[in-house]
């Protein structure tokens, strides 16, 4: 499972900026659009690294709260979103509008329990930049039972932070519902009756948030509408992007190790205690490796949590002592995990910071129009608004555009150390042998603790 980008406050000013005036189009199920939210959940870390994700199709189907035994169902919903074309309709800055249209999900594939599946790069971008797609709390996607509510909490909940959604012509509002093509739904009173107000009340009463519906009239005719958006404070569920003291607790990582959602694990965590997860994990563990165990591990493990499966007394001592051991281990590996994270992230921002200086040094010898040219060109060069909005900002030490600078100044013929020659000059660890160390405790992690059988 990938980790989501954590969005600092200032992501309330872009909102107000530009969300706004952003409509995405596509006919989907309340199954299809579940799958969407949860695949992107899954990828959303890897969106621009990564060729294919993948995920267990067990923990797939328990993130939308799907029968896991019904994979042929799952399948045929995989399959339409391969057949479902998405369509961006977007209103700019300078006031004109702009449509693209692509395939949703290009690519998907079900093995051995894994569901492997591929995104279009144009569309990656689109879904990974925050203006255009806003990511929703997984706890509501499980319990939402019409896609009219859950397409409406969508477009509601990322302006939570705003407090009120755009202004939406009526037309444009019945597109986004998928409710376009239904004459029955030209009225808009059978609109409001039969698909807003449900739809509201789903949402006030399943969700994290609380929205009301304001109109704007032209004479006696509905024109536009919009929603007033607060947070509910009965259903305040936790967003799936915090890192709080849950996410730093073993349990829930250990969770995670298991293929356990987020979302899931974090329940798991505050509901029970440590001693109780583990002993659960190991019983689990022990139970697979006995081949005593049907359907997946992921579901036994479920079972076992909510259901407080027990072993025999000496089996639960020997457990305990197993968690206990397993806890005391992982622990260590993680505080030496993050030390080793912490000096590669270290190297790695003096390594840019030090070739930026040079960067810097050699466009500043050149005349004013040679910068101006040469700012120019590498911002063409990079393409995506994404990149070109992160060179803006910070200039040639941005970090998210940095291999790009070296590899652009360097085609121009500028000598910049490698890492591992900086490392060298400075008396630090090379930058490779970081990388080895973190992937081995990485991979340590992953691996199980073997339960001893009791004699």
């Amino acid at each position: 499972m990938t980790k989501v980008l954590k969005k600092p406050n200032k992501d309330n000013q872009i909102l107000k900026k530009h969300v706004a005036a952003i409509h995405i189009g596509a006919k989907l199920s309340l199954l299809q659009r579940k799958l969407v939210n949860a695949l992107l959940y899954n990828a959303y870390d890897q969106l621009l690294t990564g060729q294919e994700h993948h995920i267990s199709a067990s923990v797939l189907c328990e993130m939308i709260g799907f029968d896991s035994k019904n994979i042929g169902y799952l399948k045929g919903a995989l399959k339409g979103l391969m057949e479902t074309v998405v369509e961006f309709d977007v209103l700019e800055e300078d006031g004109e509008r702009s449509w693209e249209a692509m395939v949703l999900l290009p690519y998907a594939k079900i093995k051995g329990g894994t569901c492997t599946y591929r995104y279009e790069r144009a569309l990656a971008e689109k879904l990974y930049h925050p203006d255009v797609y806003s990511k929703i709390n997984l706890s509501v996607l499980r319990e939402m039972n019409s896609a009219h509510a859950l397409v409406l909490y969508e477009n509601c909940y990322r302006f939570e932070g705003i407090g009120h959604t755009a202004w939406w012509d009526i037309e444009v509002f019945r597109k986004l519902m998928a409710v376009d093509t239904m004459s029955s739904y030209k009225p808009f009173k059978a609109l409001n009756r039969n698909v807003i107000q449900p739809a509201m009340k789903e949402v006030n009463k399943l969700s994290n948030i609380q929205i009301e519906m304001e109109t704007r009239m032209k004479g006696r005719t509905v024109t536009g509408l919009r929603f007033i958006v607060k947070p509910n404070a009965q259903l305040s569920l936790v967003g799936m992007d915090s890192e709080d003291d849950i996410t730093a607790l073993p349990a829930y990582k250990a969770l995670l190790a298991e293929g356990i959602s987020k979302t899931l694990a974090r329940a798991w965590a505050l509901e029970y205690d440590e001693q109780y997860i583990f002993e659960k994990l190991d019983l689990a563990s022990s139970q697979a490796a006995s081949g005593k165990i049907r359907s997946s591990k992921a579901g036994f493990l479920k079972s076992a949590i909510e259901e407080d499966y027990h072993n025999e007394d000496a089996q639960k001592k020997k457990t305990l002592e197993a968690a206990q051991d397993r806890k005391s281990t992982r622990e260590k590996l993680e505080r030496k995990l993050e030390a080793l994270k912490t000096t590669q992230r270290e190297a790695e921002t003096s390594y840019r910071w030090h070739t930026a200086e040079i960067i810097e040094e050699a466009f500043q010898r050149l005349s004013e129009d040679e910068r101006e040219a040469v700012t120019a060109e590498f911002q063409l060069s990079l393409g995506s608004s994404i990149y070109a909005n992160a060179f803006k900002k910070g200039g040639w030490k941005d970090r998210l555009t940095f291999p790009d600078i070296k590899k652009f100044w360097e085609a121009r013929g500028l000598t910049l150390p490698s890492p591992a020659a900086w490392a060298q000059k400075n008396g630090s660890q090379e930058p490779g042998i970081i990388k080895a160390q973190i992937d081995e405790l990485e991979e340590q992690l992953k691996q199980p603790v073997k339960l001893v059988k009791p004699k």
